[in-house]
């Protein structure tokens, strides 16, 4: 399949499809591209904005009309692009019909979510499919969940011997105007937690990874869910976003595919 663009940004209205923009216009590679949205006359004003800003312009940049409930919309995106960078969340609403159409019609889906039972439902539903076509779908590629993957697997590998168990910790410091996020983030946060009960994890998880892996006799001590650190100087809890999961199931195919030793225990706190 011939594919017209590079990659398409899809959701390039919003916060972080804007900030994909203005990144990519940075970068020394040659990368052919489009932003995609519901509304050309919005995706033409970011164009326009980003333009005035930067004094660079790019308003020439191609526009593709596509919405999350119009499933022939997402094919037409899809068949134009080699690789869809997806920024609409909160991704268990809107996310799940884009992948579908990227697979189905051969393009790679890139996404920034940080939410566990879409990320793993996702590649329960179409991990073979892609595999098939020869697509990937690359789940969390933002402050979800890069950097602990890479620092688990980092320590792993020039850890002096087997690791056994090891933790992260976010730590979140205010500016002068105190904490803020954007309405995507909150409402994805409500969605997670007033869902946690009936997200299927535990069934979803059995039909990803089947097969036991080997755990460890030496478990860390258990405590309390709000617990002292007194490095930190601070108090702690488990994170909810999708960092646990995604290194778990990173260790879970280490051992399946490469028979490396898991980390026998994974906690990512906050």
């Amino acid at each position: 399949m011939s594919h017209r663009y590079d990659l398409i940004i899809f959701g390039a209205t919003g916060f972080t499809g804007i900030r994909v923009v203005e990144l990519l216009l940075k970068s020394d590679e040659n990368i052919n591209f489009a932003i995609a949205g519901r509304s050309e006359i919005k995706l033409k004003n970011v164009l326009d904005d980003i333009s005035k800003r930067t004094g660079k312009d790019i308003r020439n940049i191609p526009i593709v009309v596509a919405d999350s409930d119009n499933a022939e919309s997402l094919a037409e995106m899809a068949k134009c692009a080699k690789v869809i960078i997806n920024t609409v969340g909160p991704y268990r609403l809107y996310g799940e019909a884009v992948v579908k159409a990227a697979v189905e019609n051969g393009a790679n889906h890139v996404d920034i979510s940080g939410e566990p039972a879409f990320l793993e439902s996702m590649q329960m539903k179409y991990g073979e499919e892609a595999k098939k076509k020869g697509v990937y779908i690359v789940g969390a590629c933002g402050w979800d969940s890069i950097p602990c993957d890479l620092g688990f697997n980092f320590l792993k590998r020039n850890f002096n011997g087997q690791l056994n168990h090891a933790e992260t910790f976010v730590q979140l410091n205010s500016g002068v105007a105190g904490y803020s996020f954007n309405a995507g983030t909150y409402q994805t946060l409500i969605l997670g937690i007033a869902n946690m009960a009936n997200d299927g994890l535990s069934k979803i998880r059995r039909a990803i990874m089947p097969e036991k892996i080997p755990r460890s006799l030496y478990r860390p001590p258990k405590r309390g869910k709000i617990w002292y650190n007194e490095k930190l100087d601070g108090w702690c809890l488990p994170f909810l976003g999708s960092d646990k999961s995604i290194v778990s199931r990173s260790e879970y195919f280490d051992y399946i595919f490469d028979n490396e030793p898991p980390v026998s225990e994974v906690r990512c706190d906050l």
